[in-house]
């Protein structure tokens, strides 16, 4: 190795290497004056920064606060409980969180027919302010308190039945709200607590929150699966009735277009019906954009496109507007093959209500019917998030794979849409889902496939969208005429 090539691979002080390390580390010196400062800053600067720190948090806490005045709570208080039942651990304040409970499980299955709601069964923070004897649930009260806008309360007592084994009588009562004093009596017989709890809370929404008890109960009809003839509706119109004997009732707008969604539901033969219901309701309710979504809905059912858009623009331009009103406002366009409008009106109505099933369905629906697969996958797939029981869903996003040459995803999406409803699927996309189950199962026979529900609909996989009636649920297919 030569001398000068032994120089290079050397580095000896005041050679040209160790100069340039210098340069490097010299270009780390703006930064630390930098961190420097940052770390003095506060020292210098947080006298002036404290107070807009503080003004940020009392701004957003009392945002916070106002939100908790305007919206009404649903509050169940400790149950008076008999001592039978302390003992076998139903205590006051478990039971009257078990209620609270049902009553939230029932108001997140109300989604079938639109409502209004008095008062929010979620929970609220509590949020305690440093060094003061108040929180945030406190000074809600308090507020609520002095304007009048009591939460609504459901007081519920427990007593034993008299000379009757295992027998008990709740007295449901409701305090605060456009329902305020309304009362009612639940008798129970028998060991099956969560049953007699599912019957306290049920009759107290029924109290409290009766519009949103009817849409529950109509999506319990509508899983049956029930043919034209067979559904029963009586209980149903029973809680919008008692909802429109009430004087001067906030909630009757939606129980008139509750009425309405019954009769549109049940075909064309109704249909006109419950468009001649809802223009009566419109002379009294002119600005309701729940009635204007009936309205539109009653004539789609009748094959009226025009007017029906007319109709639910009209109640999408109210202020009074949901999710639903733009959700069947893209249904109507998607039929009247006015795509783009109908993908940019349920894109609206995600932005109002990014969980609603239906929603999410009917979007994923139609941007399968443009070829935006990969889009329609992703709101088909949030949609069986949200309700893994709709087969209609796993249908659509085995149509999404199958243009997609994914045939066999596709086909493991049609057998968990026949596991769940045959009736969802045509004949050729039932019977991919069966070769599915064969591989699944190492070849050996499938299981037996559910029954088609009376009103099952095939829809090839050559023509996801085709033309057919509006419908309230995406839980069974179209009801058939009577």
């Amino acid at each position: 190795m030569s001398s000068t090539h032994s120089q290079r691979r050397s580095f000896r002080p005041g050679s040209a290497a160790p100069h340039r390390n210098r340069r490097g580390f010299a270009g780390f010196a703006p930064l630390g004056r930098a961190a420097g400062f940052i770390g003095r800053a506060p020292k210098q600067i947080w006298p002036y920064l404290l107070p807009w720190v503080l003004l940020v948090l009392t701004i957003g806490f009392s945002c916070l606060v106002a939100r908790g005045v305007l919206n009404r709570q649903l509050l169940v208080p400790p149950v008076e409980t008999p001592q039978s039942l302390s003992e076998r651990g139903y205590t006051s304040s478990f039971l009257a969180e078990r209620i609270l409970s049902s009553m939230r499980d029932i108001a997140q299955d109300a989604e079938s027919i639109p409502h209004d709601t008095v008062a929010d069964t979620g929970a609220q923070p509590d949020i305690q302010i440093p060094g003061q004897e108040m929180s945030y649930a406190s000074m809600v009260r308090f507020i609520k308190g002095v304007t009048g806008r009591t939460d609504v309360i459901v007081h519920v007592g427990v007593a034993e039945a008299k000379d009757r084994v295992d027998s008990y009588i709740a007295h449901v009562e409701i305090e605060g709200g456009p329902f305020d004093s309304h009362e009612s009596i639940v008798s129970f017989e028998g060991h099956d607590m969560d049953k007699f709890v599912h019957e306290i809370a049920s009759q107290a929404m029924r109290l409290a929150e009766p519009n949103v008890l009817a849409s529950h109960l109509y999506t319990q009809v509508r899983k049956t699966k029930c043919s034209l003839a067979q559904c029963d509706y009586n209980e149903i119109v029973a809680i919008y009735d008692e909802v429109l004997a009430q004087p001067a009732s906030e909630q009757a707008e939606w129980a008139l277009a509750g009425k309405a969604w019954l009769l549109a539901d049940q075909g064309k033969s109704k249909a006109k019906e419950a468009e001649q219901q809802t223009r009566e309701a419109l002379t009294v309710y002119q600005h309701s954009a729940i009635l204007h979504a009936s309205l539109g809905r009653a004539l789609a059912q009748q094959d009226r496109l025009d007017d029906a858009l007319e109709a639910l623009r009209a109640g999408a331009s109210e202020k009074s507007k949901t999710a639903e009103n733009l959700r069947l406002l893209g249904d109507v366009l998607l039929h009247a093959n006015r795509n783009n409008e109908a993908l940019e009106a349920f894109k609206k109505a995600n932005g109002m209500n990014p969980n609603s099933v239906d929603n999410l369905h009917d979007w994923g629906e139609a941007l399968v019917s443009v070829g935006r697969y990969d889009d329609a996958i992703e709101k088909l797939s949030r949609a069986i998030a949200l309700r893994p029981d709709l087969a209609p869903s796993y249908a659509e996003l085995g149509r999404a794979l199958d243009h997609k040459g994914d045939l066999r995803g596709a086909s493991r999406k049609y057998a968990e849409a026949l596991q769940r409803d045959a009736g969802a699927l045509s004949a050729h996309e039932s019977q991919l889902a069966r070769l599915a189950n064969i591989v699944e199962d190492g070849g050996k026979p499938d299981t037996p496939t559910p029954a088609p529900t009376p009103d099952a609909r095939a829809r090839p996989v050559s023509n996801p969208r085709p033309a057919v009636p509006l419908q309230a649920s995406r839980e069974v297919p179209p009801l058939a005429e009577a």
